[in-house]
């Protein structure tokens, strides 16, 4: 179980105090205690940060026992209170926290710190340091390049958070003692900051100096990933508010395409893991003690459906029949305990294996948000076309490399541009495999009518009866920032399961 501080606001503060910047060194420093440092370097600031987040969201609870089995990838064996729509409020509160203020302690392979209160650190260092004239000229874009990686990695996080619960504390978030109780802002507001945030980083971007090195886990500073990484993540933000602002949508789009999006795999945003804990894929490590997960019956009923060569890459066979058999979705804890976990495919080792990398961002996505984006005609180009090379770059991810019958397979499964939000939708569901969270929202947005309820029931007090549209928000929240949730519920709707968010209008 993870070791955290449960009031945020707390630590937020707490994190706050040994990381405010210090200017160049000089004799005045002389009489610091070098164990107290007022100063933490921007790499480690970064490398935490990019560790805890991926370790967090890919883990066997954020990832696990929400992501997965919402998006209906995985169901559990027998602690199926998840698959019910029942989440465990400690966990809740938790992801909570670290999102926004990262780990209090350090826990078995997690990382100390990390949390966007890092990355809103390192921005507020480094501007500091341009406005005080701290910074020589020669290294004026190295600094700007360290501002852009923290906005556009902030970004990819806020995303995240709100699409999961909607309307969050954003524009007062991350001021620690400054304000104890920010005030939830409305998530079409939030949308057309990340949007901003993204623009301005792209424009920060000089892909002729450096930035962090190998302190970046995910480029290792790389700039010119990292451009077409913002890009691309513009794309995802732009499309999830076509259906509510479809000219900002547009333009937002044509910006990150005219600016440089994601070419290939190689292009892809990962966290890559290594064989040995505590810096192994935290699925890897969790998978030792507890196989708790079986792929769900819903995904391995389409992939046979349609033929899919990548099912033998997502599931292993069921070892007492041999065959691709899921665990249907939603059985109670009784039900699901009395199967034989033989008797059921288990995902396929290679995804929850030791250097599995965390994914962020794929090619592959990409090309799905192209065909939707051409479909929608906010931009040229074949629908069908891009629809294709999502399939292909999302097969050839997936380690299948013949192409004879990845051709076969987009030909038995065509664009159909008469019902093109089932078709795009269903091949960036069975994409997104692994990314939980992300197929959860895809599947909220595009509405493409897979997903099925749980067989043993929706338990009474959960509050929904149909697939979970959002979450609800942390009881922490309602406890200790009260006056600021209650006006976010009159805002945006009852604190339910099936209160939709903003983009979510259809």
């Amino acid at each position: 179980m993870k070791k955290v501080y449960n009031n945020y606001y707390l630590i937020v503060a707490l994190l706050l105090v040994p990381i405010m910047h210090g200017c160049d060194k000089g004799f005045e420093d002389m009489n610091i205690d070098p164990n107290q440092p007022t100063d933490v370097p921007v790499g480690f600031l970064l490398t935490s940060t990019q560790a805890a987040a991926v370790d967090d969201i890919w883990d066997e609870w954020q990832n696990g026992r929400f992501g997965m089995v919402y998006s209906q990838y995985w169901a559990q064996n027998e602690y199926t209170d998840e698959d019910r729509y029942l989440l465990r409020q400690s966990q809740n509160n938790n992801f909570w926290t670290f999102w926004y203020a990262g780990h209090g302690t350090t826990s078995g392979s997690e990382v100390e710190g990390g949390g966007i209160i890092n990355l809103q650190t390192i921005i507020n260092q480094l501007n500091e340091r341009l406005e005080n004239d701290e910074v020589s000229s020669d290294n004026i874009d190295m600094v700007n390049n360290q501002i852009a990686v923290a906005r556009i990695f902030k970004v990819w996080m806020f995303q995240i958070i709100t699409d999961i619960y909607g309307d969050i504390p954003y524009f007062d978030a991350l001021q620690g003692a400054e304000n104890f109780s920010p005030k939830y802002d409305r998530q079409e507001a939030i949308y057309t900051d990340l949007l901003k945030e993204l623009t301005e980083a792209n424009d920060q971007i000089s892909l002729d100096a450096g930035s962090y090195g190998t302190a970046d886990l995910i480029y290792n500073g790389d700039m010119d990933k990292w451009k077409k990484f913002c890009n691309s993540l513009k794309l995802r933000v732009a499309i999830r508010i076509a259906d509510v602002k479809a000219e900002e949508a547009s333009s937002a789009i044509e910006e990150a395409l005219a600016a440089g999006v994601f070419e290939s795999n190689a292009d892809d945003a990962l966290l890559r893991y290594l064989a040995s804990p505590p810096n192994n894929n935290p699925l890897n490590e969790a998978r030792k003690s507890r196989p708790d997960f079986a792929v769900s019956l819903t995904f391995t009923d389409k992939l046979n459906e349609l033929n899919d060569p990548r099912l033998p890459a997502y599931a292993a066979p069921a070892a007492n029949t041999g065959l691709y058999q899921g665990m249907t979705y939603g059985l109670t804890r009784g039900e699901a305990a009395a199967i034989p976990l033989g008797n059921v495919s288990q995902p396929n080792p290679s995804t929850y294996d030791a250097e599995s990398p965390g994914i962020l961002l794929t090619f592959s996505e990409v090309q799905f948000i192209l065909a939707e984006a051409a479909q929608r005609g906010f931009i040229a180009g074949d629908p069908a076309d891009y629809y294709e090379e999502g399939i292909r770059a999302s097969m050839e991810f997936w380690g299948i490399d013949d192409q004879t019958a990845i051709s076969e397979y987009i030909n038995s499964n065509p664009y159909d541009a008469g019902n093109w939000r089932t078709s795009i939708g269903v091949q960036k569901w069975i994409a997104l495999y692994m990314q939980g969270i992300q197929g959860w929202i895809e599947y909220r947005r595009l509405d493409f009518g897979v997903l099925r309820l749980p067989a043993g029931g929706i338990p009474p007090g959960v509050t929904t009866n149909t697939v979970p549209t959002r979450i609800n928000y942390p009881t922490d929240e309602q406890n200790l920032n009260n006056a600021n949730y209650q006006q976010a519920v009159s805002e945006q709707g009852p604190d339910r399961l099936d209160t939709k968010v903003w983009w979510d209008v259809n």
